[in-house]
């Protein structure tokens, strides 16, 4: 009763009704819930945020699921999701384009709020990651110049010069995302396409990129870093790293999870084996995982 008396609205069903949502939430560890005795006697359940549900808040330039959670309930999204069978029927078009008649990120573009929504996703997501990605991979040390391809807003970017603030950093991404992009010490922003070429520098950082297209598509924006970069020069490929065998863990669920959401617009999860075949095919001399985060998280280096 006293968090539906802070609410704008009220009716006489309104604290039953509120009660039964928050115990649901409680049931799945977003809040904590105990109980005390009113005046009259009656149990009433007490209700505090826990540890897990304070990444639902809604808080910007956080490691926040909140973002991410309203981008994947956009209805959009979940119309596509609704007709999952096409996946199965139509081998030609992502699952997006399938249902509404273009590409995924065109639709997000279409929509300036959604895009946002996305955006901002990205970059909360991208702030969990990082962080944990930071403490493991050291292969940032001596780099002069570093291009982030497909950057987004340039989170990535700003916590690697943070931590290693002799880097001068590129962040590159098509202009409806640069648009969006707060300036940060030490970071150019960029506007262009990564499928036409991409910027010159030390290294090249494909961080949660080449997931989201086919082989063909990857092997473009292979070939135009492979270009961009100096002799012994190399690209840091983050993405989640599909096990040969799966198994019921939960790094597998999220990997296959994620794996079934490139359905969207036609890009897949991939296997060791598999990402040091696109790395062979775009004319890079070695390949190598240099670490892992949250078990599948993982961290390539591909040499020219």
């Amino acid at each position: 009763s006293e968090i539906a008396s802070q609410l704008p609205f009220q009716h006489k069903k309104l604290p039953q009704r509120l009660d039964r949502m928050l115990s649901l939430l409680a049931s799945h560890s977003l809040l904590t819930c105990s109980t005390r005795a009113n005046q009259d006697g009656k149990l009433q359940r007490l209700f505090q945020l826990s540890p897990s549900g304070k990444y639902f808040l809604n808080a910007e330039a956080t490691a926040s699921l909140a973002f991410f959670s309203k981008f994947m309930s956009h209805p959009k999204l979940v119309q596509a999701l609704f007709n999952f069978k096409e996946v199965l029927l139509d081998c030609d078009n992502g699952l997006y384009m399938k249902v509404h008649g273009m590409p995924i990120y065109e639709g997000i573009q279409s929509d300036p709020p959604w895009n946002h929504i996305f955006n901002q996703a990205m970059a909360n997501i991208c702030t969990a990651e990082m962080t944990k990605i930071l403490q493991m991979y050291t292969g940032f040390e001596g780099i002069s110049l570093l291009i982030d391809v497909g950057g987004g807003v340039g989170q990535s970017l700003n916590m690697i010069i943070s931590k290693y603030p002799s880097i001068k950093g590129v962040n590159f991404d098509l202009p409806q995302v640069i648009q969006q992009a707060p300036p940060y010490p030490g970071i150019e922003h960029v506007e262009g396409d990564m499928f036409e070429s991409v910027p010159k520098g030390d290294a090249i950082l494909l961080k949660g990129i080449l997931h989201n297209w086919s082989d063909e598509n990857c092997l473009r924006v292979l070939n135009n870093c492979h270009k961009a970069l100096p002799e012994n020069g190399k690209v840091v490929v983050v993405d989640f790293i599909m096990p040969e065998e799966i198994g019921c863990t939960e790094a597998d669920k999220m990997v296959t999870s994620f794996d079934n959401l490139m359905f969207l617009d036609g890009g897949s999860e991939r296997t060791e084996k598999e990402f040091m075949n696109l790395c062979q095919s775009s004319q890079f001399s070695s390949f190598k995982v240099v670490s892992r985060a949250f078990t599948v998280l993982g961290v390539m280096e591909f040499y020219k």
